[in-house]
């Protein structure tokens, strides 16, 4: 049952007029959106006048709008006449939905594509009831198909659902509470939002989301018309823009509850001084050396990212004790740079919980690592709360980085943010609550130790655990840094290069046409002092770090490329080169190498925080010997084997 509310709206904004009556079951299967959706884009891509993603989009924005006023308003009559030939699009569709959406669609608003094409287009929506689909059902699937497409020339990724819901279990809105997203794009955070409220019962208060793109703000505007009935407002601007916010029904509204994913990248920064000139964190900051502290100086930035704008403005629309949930890049967290960030937001209230993205959440979008802030703001100037940092580290989130959601064997993939609620005391074996030793280095899962599994238990007990600094302060071993060569040096020899491709299964098989020169090799043999036994580890890129390989007779003469760490015994160290290389590749010691690395954009790196490793000493009797003896064993044998191999092929001959 949907009643009809009519509704007045300004410009460029949608107060949302009808409401669906929870509880409705949707008859089609979820698949069914999906699948027609995309069916629908290609068709369109086939057959309009335009290829332009931003064009097809567009137009479905509209045809998908018509579909619901068709269904909302029982606009049967109307979509017969059409499909049937008997009405073309101005004086059947555009008219319907200029009635049903004024703040959407107005005189101006063209199809791109012809009438048949449209006709087609409809005949493939006409058995998917969108008024009867969960709100989120439909954001799914034109997230999923207009994502790659669209949004990520403009820093704006879709936030996975699990995700929105992840965060606004961990926000809690209660009954009565406003909610705000300045960057809505399809109004996840505000159907979810207000579906969390509703399942108590409850009623939110005020519900409004913004966007900057014109047919977001029309798809967002749909679904929250259909999620939250006459409780949502949706509005078309800029959210960065001071001027924006200056309409007779925003301008000054403070929020309970802000939840957002705003557009991320230094590729799209902010660099009209009109609006950096309003923020406090466009301006340049200088630390002071006596104290550490920044401070904020009179000069406007030239540019600055748009994700540290919308942290401030998110700051600043959250009333006294507002609380604030906002995806962010990794970079933000742990960037020396950008620490003045966290001193300003320290000054505003509380950091309340960090939640630790895996970095395939927003792929196959983009490889960018984000984690998650949830802030509480100061009641009054004389009570500012202490951080009381609750960490949730998520090592999967439901697809792998090809957006595949199921294994190979069927199975859904693990989903790790299912399992996020809103932190307390009671539920420390999810999130864990720790204390921040770095104000400015706030990457969530640094401050979780590895917790060792009991059968890795059983292997090192009572053996010594040390750093490798202080290993590294006792003299017991050396850390070295690899080099590049340059392109201009490959195939000039037979001298491997080695880079973190080759490295595999604690071996090295390097690409003969990425060797160097003797000339080449003399250079940088001085300066790395490669020799048997050094272990590489890879410590900077992608997805390698934590590789590690053992230098032997037969391969330590080459050049390492700079993404590895040489590690050097002394001759008196208490381990040998086998104990330390099984030490590392230890699960508990892995996963502590995770925790470890910062993701900056698509990059991460372990940089001096490897020292921060501690290993177990795993030498001489102890429940580990045979294991370690085994590991030897076969590592041994490989080398030789590889060797053998190696002279028995030395002769090659290029096509």
């Amino acid at each position: 049952m949907v009643t009809k509310k009519r509704a007045v709206s300004a410009p460029g904004q949608l107060t949302l007029g009808f409401r669906c009556d929870r509880g409705r079951e949707y008859p089609g299967r979820v698949s069914n959106i999906a699948d027609a959706f995309k069916r629908l884009y290609y068709y369109l891509y086939t057959n309009s006048e335009s290829s332009r993603a931003e064009r097809i989009v567009s137009d479905l924005s509209l045809l998908l709008l018509f579909k619901l006023a068709v269904e909302l308003n029982s606009g049967a009559e109307i979509l017969s006449e059409f499909i049937g030939g008997r009405a073309n699009s101005d004086s059947a569709i555009l008219p319907l939905l200029r009635e049903t959406y004024p703040g959407l669609v107005d005189k101006r608003d063209r199809f791109a594509m012809g009438d048949e094409a449209l006709r087609q287009s409809l005949k493939i929506l006409k058995d998917i009831v969108l008024s009867a689909a969960p709100a989120h059902v439909l954001g799914d699937a034109f997230q999923a198909l207009i994502g790659p497409r669209l949004r990520g020339d403009k820093g704006q990724f879709f936030t996975p659902r699990s995700l929105v819901r992840a965060m606004v279990r961990t926000i809690d809105p209660q009954p009565g509470e406003s909610i705000l997203d300045p960057a809505c794009g399809t109004g996840g955070f505000l159907c979810e939002a207000y579906g969390h409220i509703a399942q108590g019962s409850g009623s939110p208060g005020r519900i409004v989301g913004v966007d900057k793109d014109h047919d977001l703000f029309r798809i967002a505007s749909a679904l929250v018309r259909v999620t939250c009935g006459g409780l949502g407002e949706v509005y078309n601007r800029n959210s960065l823009s001071p001027t924006d916010w200056q309409h007779e029904s925003l301008e000054g509204e403070q929020f309970d509850v802000v939840l957002t994913n705003p557009p991320f990248g230094s590729k799209i920064g902010v660099k009209d001084k009109t609006v950096l000139g309003k923020y406090a964190l466009s301006h340049q900051w200088v630390e002071r050396p006596d104290t550490g502290k920044w401070k904020l100086t009179d000069i406007v930035a030239s540019s600055q990212d748009p994700q540290i704008l919308f942290l401030e403005l998110c700051v600043r629309k959250l009333k006294p004790g507002g609380r604030m949930g906002i995806v962010l890049p990794e970079g933000v967290f742990g960037n020396r740079r950008t620490a003045y960030v966290w001193e300003w937001i320290r000054e505003q209230g509380a950091i309340t919980a960090l939640l630790d993205c895996p970095r395939t959440t927003f792929q196959p979008g983009t490889d960018t690592k984000t984690n998650v802030l949830f802030f509480r703001k100061n009641t009054d100037d004389s009570h500012r709360p202490k951080d009381m940092t609750h960490i949730f580290v998520a090592l999967n989130c439901g697809h792998d980085r090809r957006g595949r959601t199921h294994l190979g064997d069927g199975t859904p993939y693990p989903d790790d943010f299912a399992s996020v609620t809103k932190p307390t005391s009671s539920n420390d074996g999810k999130w864990r609550n720790v204390g921040i030793d770095h104000p400015h280095y706030l990457v969530p899962r640094y401050y979780i130790k590895g917790s060792v599994a009991p059968d890795e238990k059983a292997i090192v007990a009572g053996a010594e655990v040390v750093t490798l600094r202080q290993m590294k302060d006792s003299g017991l071993l050396a850390v070295r840094k690899g080099h590049e060569v340059g392109s201009h040096a490959y195939g000039t020899g037979d001298i491997p290069f080695v880079r973190t491709s080759d490295v595999n299964n604690f071996e090295l098989s390097g690409d003969p046409t990425k060797s160097v020169s003797d000339e080449i090799y003399e250079q940088y043999a001085p300066q790395q002092k490669l020799r048997p036994g050094d272990v590489l580890m890879v410590v900077d890129g992608r997805y390698r770090i934590g590789a590690t390989a053992l230098l032997t007779e037969s391969n330590h003469r080459c050049i390492v490329q700079s993404h590895f760490r040489i590690i050097s015994l002394a001759d008196h160290a208490p381990i040998d080169p086998y104990e330390l290389m099984f030490a590392l590749n230890l699960p508990s010691v892995k996963m502590r190498i995770r925790n470890l690395v910062f993701v900056q954009s698509t990059l991460g790196t372990l940089g001096n925080r490897l020292l921060e490793l501690e290993i177990p000493l795993l030498h001489g009797e102890g429940p580990w010997q045979n294991r370690v003896a085994s590991f030897r064993q076969l590592l041994m044998k490989r080398d030789e084997s590889l060797a053998h191999l190696r002279r028995m092929t030395a002769t090659e001959y290029d096509l």
